[in-house]
């Protein structure tokens, strides 16, 4: 029986999973069975190169520019003599299995891969066999990190075949980027390329831009890329005008006391003044009544200061690192590059944290993350979790998924939960088990939800006399180092999130004797994907391992979704809940939470549809007339009335330049004006429920009402601009216009306190359960 055969044997209970969803027929799964014989003509192809000589080898692999992906026969030889260069070049000769992972991949499935087994040299070979048939590949890494350590490392496979090869990463200026996305395969991160976008969005110039066409994609953590981050906006904003009054509210609301001035709810989820509260604004401020309407900016700006001050918490939901606020992304436990809070929150905080403020910025174009993915005409990736988000991948994508088998059987034992009353009483039990693992000489990893709970963690460790080290966001960029140790005789490492690491744990000889790694996971997180990220890091190429889960009805999983309403009826005395009710409890609170995530963002796609249409529509006009002398014609036809000579002033070689800047000067105004309405409009559309509406079929109809409007005003002001013109002017500036002086890039984070829609709702669910939760409700 072949490698692949006894690797797919049905006693594994990975493959049980896939045969058993196949049976129910689940959507987005695929049988990657159907691939072996090509698989079997790869392995026998690559024996017979073993023998040829470099230079014989290297004709084969530029023989391979005519290779047709969908020929059996190509796609074996194609990557017989991949897996050959790999070997020669790069000293890793392809499994079985990786060679399965790349056939699929190459044949438009998403693979599900268990941490450890070599997803990046697969995504060497899928590169290479997209690149030689012509096609533009953007290998779309989780950070920075992997993009620029890939692209180094995969640089001489992809030389063999006469292939360019280049990362796009921060720090990099707009030639360095503009030559890198020439290259055949660049790495780079989503959020990289869908900047550049934004970027490209704004020129002036048909020569400055940097991103050509979006072409195949093949995407490193896809579901990470995809669903965690597939809703997060992308934003180009240039420099706005500052508010004064801003900057004293923080003062203000610092000296405040919970209780006294303001009240907050008992999770912590919301907090509003009081009236007392309200009187000392007024005082400070001189004005009679914050809610009259001619306040509403200042009281908005309030609201968000005491947010800041009393819900938003260092260490929690960010971290301050060279004198700057940075935001933690808790599906990886990292500082997310360029990523601030919106509607002024950002700025609150730094003046909570005494720090400098950022420039005001106004939003000048955005994009969701999701949107950056679907511009690519052909999609594939790969994941260690890809298979619990088939369905999802499915929907969104029409990506179907299956699942390669591990190289080595994996002989991990995943423990039950440990489920405990509290979570003091949970982080002790966690605590003596460490401490025993430790005594024992096994490697320990801990997984924690944030930056706090992971120092707390380590400090009640160190209590007990166990030394740990720890990897969070403050020192992320030393991770390499730390994970290289984790596998060492006795090491204990806590750490946060360690989904898209992209670091394996290996195992030195001492700690396999040990046991191998131990994985404890303090919690769950809200989607089971992530603790399967974790869980994965034991056991990997078949090393031995362990995991288990210490979790607590305190967790917050548990309390930000559901509200119990009584108590277990079996608790031990070191506070364990062996009441299973409970168990089942926690894990549908999880549920909950990821049903949640997944109406989120149904929503917010919905809510971006009509605007992602109507960005097509504006940007399809703003290419032409940066590439079609012609189209400046027609649209100064529409400028004046038929008839006028005015068009033939500015059509002439020596003023065409200047009304093409305009033009587009006016569009590029429009359209942030419309951006920062909807973003108005959005803040209070659920509002309309009361009315008997429909919020989102409002919101649609007020967005493209105000589009259709958006174009003649973006006439009428191009006329009036041209009109007052004087011969002499040669720039926007003599013509008194003014694009912002500098532009900046970055991600748009969710408010920790949640949105208006959200604080809307969960008040009107409390007013109709009347203060008292039946057993089980929703939050």
């Amino acid at each position: 029986m072949g490698r692949l055969e006894q690797l797919r044997d049905p006693s594994s209970w990975r493959r049980a999973v896939v045969l058993v969803r196949r049976f129910r027929q689940e959507p987005g799964t695929a049988n990657l069975r159907r691939f072996d014989p090509l698989v079997t003509a790869v392995l026998s192809e690559r024996a017979a190169l073993h023998g040829l000589g470099d230079e014989a080898l290297s004709e084969r692999a530029e023989s391979t520019a005519k290779a047709d992906l969908a020929d059996d026969g190509d796609l074996a030889g194609l990557l017989a003599v991949a897996s050959e260069v790999a070997r020669r070049r790069l000293g890793l000769e392809p499994f079985e299995v990786q060679l399965l992972a790349a056939v699929s991949m190459l044949r438009g499935r998403v693979v599900d891969m268990e941490t450890g087994e070599g997803k990046t040299l697969v995504g060497f070979l899928v590169a290479a066999g997209l690149a030689v048939t012509g096609r533009r590949v953007h290998v779309l890494s989780a950070n920075d990190y992997l993009a620029g350590r890939d692209a180094r490392a995969g640089a001489p496979l992809f030389a063999a075949f006469g292939l360019s090869c280049a990362a796009v990463v921060d720090g990099m200026d707009h030639a360095e980027r503009r030559a890198a996305y020439r290259s055949d395969v660049v790495y780079a991160t989503v959020h990289q390329v869908g900047f550049d976008l934004l970027r490209d969005r704004q020129r002036s110039a048909d020569g400055q831009r940097l991103v050509p066409d979006l072409d195949a994609a093949v995407i490193d953590e896809i579901d990470a890329v995809l669903l965690d981050d597939a809703m997060v906006p992308l934003v180009i904003a240039g420099d706005g005008d500052p508010r004064p009054e801003e900057a004293s509210l923080a003062e203000v609301v610092a000296a405040m006391t919970a209780g006294v001035q303001y009240e907050v709810d008992g999770e912590r989820r919301n907090v509003s003044f009081n009236e007392a509260g309200i009187r000392s604004l007024e005082e400070h401020f001189g004005v009679d009544d914050l809610y009259a309407k001619d306040h509403v900016e200042l009281l908005t700006a309030a609201h968000v200061a005491l947010h800041a001050h009393a819900l938003v918490d260092r260490d929690v939901h960010y971290i301050v690192a060279d004198g700057q606020v940075r935001l933690i992304n808790d599906a990886r436990g990292r500082v997310a590059d360029r990523q601030r809070w919106p509607d002024g929150l950002h700025a609150a905080i730094e003046r909570k944290e005494g720090l400098e403020v950022s420039a005001q910025a106004e939003v000048l174009d955005q994009m969701l993350v999701e949107t950056v993915a679907r511009g690519y005409r052909a999609i594939t990736g790969m994941s260690g979790t890809a298979l619990e988000a088939s369905e999802r991948l499915a929907e969104d994508l029409n990506l179907r998924t299956g699942t390669v088998p591990t190289n080595r059987p994996c002989v991990r034992v995943d423990e039950p939960d440990r489920l405990y009353l509290t979570a003091e009483r949970r982080d002790a039990a966690a605590a003596d088990r460490v401490h025993a693992a430790h005594a024992a000489g096994q490697p320990v990893l801990i997984g924690t939800a944030s930056v706090a709970d992971s120092e707390r963690f380590a400090g009640l460790l160190s209590g007990r006399g166990v030394d740990a080290v720890v990897l969070n966001a403050k020192n992320d960029a030393a991770e390499a180092e730390i994970i290289a140790r984790a596998g060492e005789h006795g090491a204990v490492t806590v750490s946060t999130q360690m989904a898209g690491r992209g670091v394996d744990i290996r195992l030195v000889s001492r700690a396999a004797e040990a046991g191998g790694l131990l994985v404890l996971g303090l919690g769950r997180y809200d989607s089971a994907r992530l603790d399967h990220q974790l869980r994965g890091r034991a056991g990997r190429q078949g090393d031995p391992g362990r995991s288990v889960f210490y979790t607590s009805l305190d967790d917050d999983v548990v309390i930000e979704h559901l509200v119990i309403g009584y108590d277990p009826r079996s608790v031990d005395p070191d506070g364990r809940v062996r009441d299973k009710r409970f168990r089942q409890i926690y894990g549908h609170a999880q549920r909950v939470a990821e049903g949640k995530l997944l109406q989120l963002h149904r929503t917010t796609r919905r809510y971006h549809t009509a605007t992602d249409q109507h960005r097509r529509l504006l940007l399809d006009t703003r290419e032409r007339l940066l590439a079609d002398p012609a189209a400046l014609d027609g649209y100064l036809a529409h400028v004046w009335p038929a008839g006028s000579g005015e068009p033939h002033k500015w059509t002439r070689p020596d003023r065409r330049r200047l009304a093409v800047e305009v033009v587009l000067y006016h569009l590029d105004r429009a359209w942030t004006r419309h951006l920062n309405l909807l973003a108005e409009v959005r803040e209070g559309i659920h509002l309309r429920v009361l009315g008997r509406q429909d919020p989102l079929e409002e919101f649609n109809l007020i967005a493209t009402d105000d589009f259709r409007a958006l174009a003649a005003k973006a006439v009428a002001a191009t006329r009036h601009t041209l009109d007052a013109a004087s011969e002499n002017a040669t720039t926007l500036a003599d013509l008194g216009l003014r694009r912002p002086s500098s532009t900046w890039t970055y991600m748009v984070a969710d408010n920790p306190f949640g949105s208006e829609a959200d604080r809307f709702f969960e008040f009107i669910g409390q007013a109709l359960r009347g203060g008292s939760p039946p057993a089980i409700s929703y939050t």
